[in-house]
Parts: structure tokens; C-alpha cells; sequence
């Protein structure tokens, strides 16, 4: 009857099982990624991952430590050499390792034991300076950089992953600062393999959506290993900072990350606490400067206000002096200017008056039903337009005549008299 295993027992068997297959060190070369040394032990913790071309994702990775005492011999090995020893994310060694298992957790790591001086390896960074020089020498690189930042910029964009610790650090930091901050957020996948299609479409996204609308745009992931973040050097995400009408803000994992985005943006921020630190700074500025120019203008205009208005004081007390006089001193002119006004008023008057009973004259004169009673006729032609000379009438034709009781309808036989008009 199969006896159970203990979870010690099955980690021994694996442990036992490594020693087995792997019972001398051996030599193994990779990209050092997420390096870290504990302070007060001297130990050195990292991953080694297989290289990966720019913008792709290392297909495997391993932990690995170097011990403190192990780091000391190596480092006098090395410098035997006349070399310097260092280890630096994303460079890649080739290490000599032993092969460790750690039965209590069951933990799988490698304990490097030598160093390779000599080795130079093809890296991931040694990728992404390629791409930089290839789009530096095209200028995409230079194209963002170019734009102004505007010395307000309170209307941001966001591309980041929704709900992120990167979302909460930067959002935080703009509603603490007290400035009235709007931001329109593009969310974007941060990691994998559709990580550049993805900020791709969101940077799209706020320009179909915000245009011009906008003063700047961040681009902002928080921290992970060097093969987390390789996702973003990306030739498509380059190019498309470069075609956008803002300013980029890329602030992509720690201080000591940096991405391609980090060289074809506007500004380049170590986190993304400090991507919105900068936008704060600079309304900051802002705010300083116009507080500055504000007491500036108030104490250059405050005297000559109070000069002016001194003056005015002096105007309005000259002013009143002159009009509380002015009807003693001009009541006689004042009079003779009324007399000679309505003499001129009268005159005038009296001419229209004139003027309007010789109109009046005029027109009666004039009237038609007084002229035919004086015996005057009118003649018409069959259209009823008045014929004013005989030139106008031809022989045969019919006319209509109108006097004073009445009218009629003739035949123009024949003309006498006819006149040029």
C-alpha cells in the first residue's frame, strides 16, 4: 500500500532529484532583469531571462542569488583580470551556476558561483539602443519634444491601466495639489504581448474624443521587471508620440527603468507620482508668477491712482465752484439768447405757414375735377394712359375721352396741328 508523502518529504525528493541531474555547477548566459541587493547581508538577488528582441517578452526567466562571500571572490577574480566586476539590469552574462532547491518552500533558484568577464551577449538593451539610434537618426525621437507645454496645463490626458496603482498615485497627486486638474483617462493594457496595440489605440482614442482640447497627455505604468516593461519598447508606440499634437509625459515603472517611450516623449518623469508632480510644479509656476505680477501692478498703480484720483477730487471742486456762479454770470446772457431764439422761432414759422398756403394754393389749382369743370378734358388710349401730345395718336385708333359730366369713346379720324413734342 503507497505510503502519502509529506509536503518536506516531496521537496526532498525534488531536491534530490536536481542534485542528481545537475551535481556540478555549470555555465548558463541570459539578461540580468529586476536586480536588487538586500542592504546589511551584502546578498544579490536577480532573474536571469533568455534575450528577447525589443518589444517582445523574454520566453523564460529564473531566480538567481549571489551571496555575499561568493560576490567578494569573484569581484578579486575579476579584477585578477584587470576587469570590473558589476552586475547592471539589462546586460547580458554568462554566469557560472549551481543548481539550488530549498526543501522548506520549495523554492527553485540558481547560486551563482562565477563570472564570465569576457562574455559580451546581445541584450535587450542593446536592442532598444539600436531602436533609438534607428529612430533618432529618422527624428522621430525629436517630434513630441517640439511642442510647447503650456505654462497651465490643468486639462490632462491618461493612458494607464484602470484601476492601476500607477492611476491611483497620479490622480492622488494632482487632488492633493488643490489646482483645479481635469483628467480624461484612455485605458490601455500595461503588460503582454498587446501592449503597444493597446496604448496605441487609447493615445487614438483621445484624439478622436479631446482633439485639441487637450494640454498635455501622461503615459504612466508603476514599477515591474525589466521584462515587464520591455513590452513598451515598441517602434509603433514611438511613432505614434511622435504624430500626436501634445505633449507626452512618459513615466513608466522606477527611476532606474527606462523605455523607449521615455525617449520619443516630451518629458520623461521617474514614476508616476512624479509625472504629476511635474504637471503640479509647473501650474505652480504659474500660479506664483501671476501672484508675483498681481503685487507688482498693485503697487505701481496703487499711486498713480491716488495721484489721479487727487486730481479728479480737484476737477470735481473747481467744477462745482464754476456752476454754482455760472447762473448769476450768464442769466442776462441767457435771456438776450432766449429773446433772439424765439424771434428766430417765430420767423421761421411764420415762413412755413407761408410756404404751406402756397402749397396748399398750388394744389388746388391743380385739381383735376376743378380743370374739367373749366371745360379741360383728358384723353386715354384704349390702355387708359393718358395721351399728352397728338404725336401719340395715329388715325383709326380708339380713344377714350373724359370732361366734366362724364365720358366717351371716339375714332380718330384725322390730325391738325401736329407739333413735334
Amino acid at each position: 500500500m503507497q505510503t502519502d508523502l509529506t509536503v518536506l518529504e516531496l521537496n526532498q525528493s525534488v531536491k534530490s532529484s536536481l542534485q542528481s541531474s545537475f551535481p556540478a555547477p555549470m555555465w548558463i548566459r541570459g539578461v540580468i532583469t529586476g536586480l536588487r541587493r538586500v542592504s546589511g547581508r551584502g546578498h544579490t538577488y536577480f532573474q536571469l531571462a533568455d534575450p528577447a528582441a525589443a518589444g517582445e517578452q523574454s520566453p523564460a526567466v529564473v531566480d538567481c542569488a549571489l551571496f555575499a562571500g561568493d560576490r567578494s571572490r569573484i569581484s578579486l577574480e575579476t579584477g585578477r583580470k584587470g576587469k570590473l566586476f558589476d552586475l547592471v539590469n539589462e546586460i547580458e552574462v554568462r554566469i557560472l551556476v549551481s543548481v539550488s532547491f530549498w526543501d522548506r518552500s520549495g523554492r527553485f533558484q540558481l547560486l551563482m558561483k562565477g563570472f564570465d568577464a569576457d562574455f559580451a551577449g546581445d541584450s535587450a538593451a542593446i536592442h532598444l539602443q539600436r531602436l533609438i539610434k534607428q529612430l533618432s537618426q529618422e527624428g522621430i525621437l525629436e517630434e513630441n519634444g517640439t511642442l510647447p507645454l503650456s505654462q497651465l496645463p490643468l486639462n490632462i490626458g491618461l493612458v494607464t491601466s484602470k484601476g492601476s496603482a500607477a492611476e491611483r498615485d497620479f490622480v492622488k497627486t494632482l487632488e492633493e495639489s488643490g489646482y483645479p486638474f481635469r483628467v480624461h483617462a484612455a485605458w490601455a493594457l500595461m503588460q503582454g504581448s498587446e501592449t503597444a496595440n493597446s496604448v496605441c489605440s487609447a493615445f487614438n482614442k483621445l484624439m478622436t474624443h479631446r482633439g485639441d482640447s487637450l494640454d498635455a497627455v501622461v503615459l504612466t505604468r508603476g514599477g515591474g521587471s525589466t521584462t515587464d516593461l520591455s513590452w513598451f519598447n515598441n517602434e509603433g508606440i514611438a511613432r505614434t508620440i511622435a504624430q500626436l499634437p501634445w505633449p507626452v509625459i512618459s513615466g513608466i515603472g522606477h527611476e532606474i527603468d527606462t523605455t523607449l517611450p521615455d525617449y520619443a516623449a516630451h518629458t520623461r518623469a521617474k514614476t508616476p507620482t512624479h509625472a504629476a508632480s511635474i504637471l503640479v510644479d509647473r501650474v505652480a509656476r504659474f500660479d506664483d508668477s501671476v501672484s508675483t505680477l498681481s503685487q507688482i501692478l498693485v503697487s505701481k498703480i496703487s499711486p498713480l491712482i491716488q495721484i489721479e484720483n487727487l486730481k479728479l477730487t480737484n476737477l470735481t471742486g473747481n467744477l462745482t465752484l464754476y456752476l454754482a456762479s455760472l447762473p448769476s454770470r450768464k442769466a442776462e446772457v441767457l435771456q438776450k439768447l432766449a429773446s433772439k431764439l424765439n424771434l428766430a422761432v417765430v420767423g421761421k414759422l411764420h415762413h412755413i405757414e407761408t410756404r404751406i398756403s402756397e402749397s396748399e394754393r398750388q394744389i388746388e389749382m391743380r385739381d383735376p375735377s376743378k380743370m374739367l369743370k373749366l371745360g379741360w378734358s383728358v384723353v386715354r388710349d384704349e390702355n387708359g394712359n393718358p395721351l399728352r401730345s397728338a404725336n401719340l395718336i395715329s388715325e383709326g385708333q380708339m380713344v377714350k375721352i373724359t370732361m366734366n359730366h362724364g365720358s366717351l369713346t371716339a375714332l380718330v379720324k384725322g390730325k391738325t396741328g401736329e407739333k413735334s413734342d
